[in-house]
């Protein structure tokens, strides 16, 4: 079980039960803290860089590639929410 100190931190909490992931994910898309600009390009080999280019990858027409740029939104936010609480943490141990 997840920490519940780390709800709104690193995550914003559990799948309800009964729910789908996508379906969770996307009732929480409002909370999220950290917005994904595709267009940005850092030319580094990191996760968030990885999370732009699944939506770059995923702009088109076809409607089953939305959800795939959500997700990647989603995951987006959760990477630097961690980000954040790693260095907070690694803070605390200087």
């Amino acid at each position: 079980m997840a920490d519940p100190a780390e709800i709104g931190v690193t995550n914003l909490g559990p799948v309800p039960e009964g729910m789908e992931f996508y379906e969770a994910i996307a009732s929480v898309r409002v909370q999220r803290k950290h917005r994904i600009n595709p267009a940005y390009h850092s030319r580094r080999l990191t996760y968030c860089e990885v999370m732009r280019e699944i939506c770059r990858e995923a702009a088109s027409e076809r409607p089953d590639m939305a959800k795939i740029a959500d997700l990647a939104a989603a995951g987006f936010d959760f990477g630097k929410r961690m980000d954040a609480r790693m260095k907070q943490l690694k803070a605390m141990l200087a």
